[in-house]
């Protein structure tokens, strides 16, 4: 039988694999899809957004990249978790908007996840910040925390 320690660094590891493969994905796809991003992010009706797009399709990648980087790193792999819950809470945030409002917008994240309804996204993205905060909430809970030997 698994010791309560040996169960939370499997959980850790998991999540943390999971939002690596997750973010790596999302952010590869953004950059070699490139004009189709900006040109999906062009169709919101958002002026402000509209003029900003090519520089968004840029560094929200280089952002998520950035999450990978953190999440991998045995020092700000708790870091990595709050950037990762933030972001996709406002990913979040911004699909219920797009469903409150009625409108039919392409899905900006390109690859398979592009294929995806709005519900279904907002299922996905509740997943991933159930993802994300679990390590957080065991990190806080409990003072041996995996966090810190997932990759050693």
């Amino acid at each position: 039988m698994y010791s309560n320690k040996k169960k939370y660094e499997y959980i850790t590891f998991s999540c943390i694999l999971l939002l690596v493969l997750m973010w790596s994905y999302a952010s590869i796809t953004k950059l070699t899809e490139y004009q189709r991003f900006v040109a999906q992010m062009q169709l919101v009706p958002l002026v402000w957004l509209q003029e900003i797009a090519p520089i968004l399709a840029w560094l929200l990648p280089l952002v998520e990249l950035g999450i990978v980087v953190l999440l991998w790193k045995e020092n700000t792999r708790i870091l990595g978790c709050y950037f990762s819950f933030f972001l996709l809470l406002a990913f979040e945030l911004y699909i219920v908007i797009l469903l409150a409002s009625g409108l039919e917008l392409p899905c900006t994240c390109g690859g398979i996840i592009s294929k995806l309804s709005w519900k279904a996204h907002l299922f996905f993205n509740a997943v991933y910040i159930a993802l994300s905060f679990i390590p957080i909430y065991l990190f806080k809970t409990h003072n041996d925390t995996p966090l810190r030997r997932i990759y050693s």
